[in-house]
């Protein structure tokens, strides 16, 4: 190689384009996951996944039915454990007051 670019242009020019192809196509691969992840852009999914995605949701009466099942297993006391940890929730009764000092004694 020295002996066809003595002074190494070629050289550097390969490696200047190499490094700027190589940061457009980064450039371009972020933007287009910074798209996907904020919402601006969707993929567009085959229509046989669509229709395999719409199986998986109940009818309104199989919705019904399942709501009727679950109120009918349900009992008082489940409601009553739900009120219970919504009222220690909110009350700010769930934690003791910590004094955020470790006490660690030394064995010696």
């Amino acid at each position: 190689m020295a002996e066809k670019d003595p002074h190494g242009a070629i050289i550097t020019l390969v490696s200047v384009s190499v490094v700027f192809v190589a940061l457009v196509i980064l450039y371009f691969a972020y933007t287009f996951i910074g798209k996907l992840s904020s919402g601006e852009m969707k993929l567009k999914m085959p229509e046989k996944k669509k229709k395999a995605e719409a199986k998986g949701v109940p009818s309104g009466e199989e919705a019904a039915a399942i709501a009727l099942a679950l109120d009918q297993e349900m009992n008082g006391e489940v409601y009553a454990a739900i009120s219970m940890a919504l009222h220690q929730y909110l009350n700010d009764t769930v934690h003791d007051n910590e004094s955020y000092v470790i006490t660690i004694k030394r064995k010696r």
